[in-house]
């Protein structure tokens, strides 16, 4: 036993003497040196080795590698660049306060989303920490709603900034793999729907388990996983596609009203928000064990997926303390709660439409899931699990509005269904225009637009229905309950909401 010990003594002073003769310099020459993946094993212990955090480490092994080398790459003008952490500890919940503040400075946000976006912030520093990667989806009905100005005060918050207009999916998972970045894609509107492998790309990276997509590479087309692990923010006009959209937390922008005032931030003035930055790497480093091991309790309300976004902004607020937990949990029940109404009132305007479109005043249950999964543009089709809705969903969704499904007659079929009265009250309360009335459907069924019940102001789109395409989004905070007769503030819609002229966002 004695020789063994001996043995064992001697290979680790050797270990010593080894690690004593290499100079910080090499040593980072010699991680610089490994597979990404081998590196990524062994930073942290290496970063302890050294004496420096590993936010520094990362950043003497990239520029031997030539990240930075070259006036060429995108790093050397800031873009991929990691902050320098604050000198000092830092407090969250001021940090926090700061950011919400901050947020509220340059845009105009619904109560929360500014919180939201402070969160989010943190969240995106801290990424590595947790096990589920929210997608922000910061979405408006119409262009100049301040997705881009808000894309523009992330860049300038989070870690690693990636801005893109435009990105295909075997650029995106390569990015993601060479550069670790924080994404920030705008105007997805004009790519994001026509690609189904960059959805999938984006769907990925969800959950850090399966953040891998599998490509061959070289000539020999040797197999390669390329991870997708990376926080990213969407912004696009419209609704993101429904796979997509269950693995978001959605921020919705709307234009400034005349009476709403925010600063201009202007992307080559900056620098003001760095400390802002540099205090999110700092508290990260000195918490990120506390962070990684965190499992906050979740309000009851939030389920499945939504449970699963929101985890990681929870157990951000709690490590902020004070008001932080309580005001985390009522924000992310009254955002949530939000998205789920928005279900609710488009499948309103949708059965509208399908009532419109019969010609009749009552439809099977099995009829309008069928109309509806038809609707290639809406959430439908893909409802749970990338299947149709059904019946029973459909009557899950319109609960809430007390409309149940009942025994209808149609010919000499009988079956569930609903009649066109089931839906006044709902009607009336939620979408803008109620002109229409039973013994209008027929005209309409024969016209298949619904223009001879709209004002005249408005325009026809390829569809055949009527839209408008000459109104600000100020409109959408409009009372619902006013006749569309007597009022030209109709909003600008995008194409994902065209189906009739009486849509509210």
């Amino acid at each position: 036993m004695t020789g063994e010990k001996d043995i064992v003594a001697a290979i680790d002073t050797a270990a010593n003497v080894e690690s004593a003769a290499e100079t910080p310099q090499e040593s980072f020459a010699r991680l610089a040196a490994l597979p990404l993946f081998e590196y990524d094993r062994v930073r942290q212990d290496e970063a302890d080795r050294l004496k420096v955090r590993v936010g520094t480490l990362d950043k003497e092994v990239d520029n031997l590698r030539g990240h930075q080398a070259s006036a060429n790459e995108p790093s050397a003008v800031g873009f991929l660049a990691d902050p320098e952490p604050w000198p000092s500890p830092v407090l969250l919940g001021d940090l926090l306060d700061s950011l919400t503040s901050t947020a509220d400075r340059y845009l105009v946000l619904l109560s929360g989303t500014a919180e939201l976006i402070a969160l989010w912030v943190i969240h995106a520093h801290a990424h590595d920490c947790f096990g589920i990667s929210p997608v922000l989806g910061i979405t408006s009905p119409t262009p100049e709603c301040g997705k881009t100005t808000c894309l523009t005060l992330l860049n300038a918050l989070v870690p690693r900034p990636c801005p893109v207009s435009n990105i295909t999916a075997a650029a995106l998972f390569r990015v993601v793999e060479k550069y670790k970045p924080t994404l920030l894609i705008d105007e997805a509107d004009t790519f994001l729907r026509d690609s189904d492998e960059l959805r999938g790309v984006l769907n990925s990276g969800h959950q850090r388990a399966n953040a891998y997509v599998l490509r061959t590479t070289g000539d020999d087309h040797e197999p390669r996983p390329f991870r997708t692990w990376a926080p990213k923010a969407i912004a696009l006009i419209g609704k993101l596609p429904a796979t997509l959209a269950s693995r978001t937390i959605h921020i919705e922008l709307r234009r400034m009203l005349g009476s709403e005032s925010v600063e201009p931030l202007r992307p080559d003035r900056l620098d003001h928000l760095e400390p802002l930055r540099q205090k999110a790497a700092r508290w990260v480093a000195d918490n990120h064990i506390n962070l990684s091991s965190a499992d906050p309790m979740m309000p009851t309300t939030l389920r499945r997926r939504a449970a699963d976004n929101w985890r990681p902004l929870i157990a951000i607020g709690d490590l902020a303390g004070g008001e932080w937990p309580a005001r985390v949990r009522r924000i992310a029940q009254e955002l949530s709660g939000q998205n789920e109404q928005t279900y609710s009132i488009m499948l309103l305007e949708d059965i509208r439409h399908i009532f419109a479109s019969s010609g009749g005043d009552r439809l099977f249950s099995a009829e309008v899931a069928q109309e509806l999964s038809k609707m290639e543009d809406r959430p439908w089709p893909e409802w749970s699990k990338d299947k149709p809705i059904t019946p029973r969903q459909i009557a899950k969704l319109l609960e809430p509005f007390g409309i149940k499904p009942s025994g209808i007659r149609e010919g000499h079929k009988t079956a569930k269904g609903y009649k066109m009265d089931d839906f006044n009250d709902a009607f009336g309360r939620y979408i803008r225009d109620t002109s229409v009335t039973p013994s209008q459907l027929n005209e309409i069924k024969g016209s298949q637009s619904v223009g001879a019940v709209t004002p005249a102001n408005v325009v026809s789109d390829q569809t055949g229905l009527k839209v408008n395409n000459h109104r600000s989004c100020d409109a959408v905070t409009a009372s619902s309950g006013r006749n569309a007769q007597q009022t030209n503030d109709w909003p600008e819609l995008p194409d994902v909401f065209r189906r009739t002229s009486n849509r509210t966002v």
